[in-house]
C-alpha cells in the first residue's frame, strides 16, 4: 500500500467513525476497496496521481469517475456510505403518506454535516436540483 493510499484509507476510516453509532451498511464499506468486487460496489484506483472511483458488476465496468484530489474522492465514497445508512434509517422509521425522500435526504445531509459542512451544503444543492425536477409527493 502506498503512503498516499494509506493516508486516504486513514481519513476514510476516521470519517466512518464520526458517523457513530451508525456504521457502513455493507461489510466492504469498512475500508476503501482497491480491487474490483464485481458486485456493484466501488473500488479506488490511483493512476498518475489521480483517483479513479470505479464501479463494476458481473465483469462489466458501469461507472468511472476521476477526482483530482482526495477530498473529491472521499465525498463520493462517504456519500455512498451515508446514503446506505440514511435509507436504512428511513425504512425503519417510515411515515405512511410521506415521501420517503424527506427523511432520506434530511438524514443524509445531517450525517454529511458531521464530516464537513461544505459536503453537507453540496449534497443539499444536489437534492434541491432533484426536487426541482421531481418534487416531494406526499400521500401517494
Amino acid at each position: 500500500m502506498t503512503e498516499e493510499f494509506s493516508h486516504l484509507q486513514k481519513r476514510y476510516v476516521n470519517y466512518c467513525r464520526l458517523l457513530a453509532p451508525y456504521r457502513p451498511r455493507y461489510p466492504n464499506q469498512n475500508k476503501i476497496q482497491t480491487r474490483r468486487q464485481d458486485d456493484g460496489s466501488p473500488h479506488v484506483e490511483i493512476v498518475d496521481g489521480r483517483y479513479h472511483y470505479v464501479v463494476t458488476e458481473r465483469g462489466s465496468e458501469y461507472e468511472r469517475r476521476i477526482a483530482e484530489d482526495e477530498d473529491e474522492l472521499l465525498y463520493w465514497l462517504m456519500s455512498d456510505v451515508i446514503t446506505g445508512i440514511a435509507l436504512e434509517i428511513e425504512v425503519n422509521n417510515r411515515i405512511i403518506g410521506q415521501d420517503s425522500r424527506r427523511q432520506w435526504f434530511s438524514k443524509s445531509i445531517e450525517l454529511l454535516d458531521r464530516l464537513s459542512s461544505v459536503w453537507a451544503g453540496r449534497k443539499e444543492s444536489e437534492y434541491e436540483k432533484v426536487l426541482t425536477r421531481h418534487p416531494f409527493r406526499d400521500d401517494h
